[in-house]
């Protein structure tokens, strides 16, 4: 991971809550042989979005 944002809010109480989801749309995440595994491949025209979120998603289901 290379880094990423979260959103804070509070709550009705004014207690701070995380209003804001852990995904590849909201950090950037790059494999240990530097290819993007995020929004940056959309951006830069690297290949499909798709294809990349899903070998994100293999990977944390290895993590098991």
């Amino acid at each position: 991971m290379i880094d990423f944002k979260l959103e804070f809010g509070f709550d009705k109480d004014g207690k701070i809550i995380l209003a804001d989801e852990f995904s590849p749309d909201n950090c950037r995440l790059w494999d240990a042989d530097g290819n993007h595994m995020d929004k940056d491949v959309f951006r830069r025209g690297l290949g499909e979005l798709t294809d990349v979120y899903e070998i994100v998603w293999e990977k944390l289901q290895g993590l098991k």
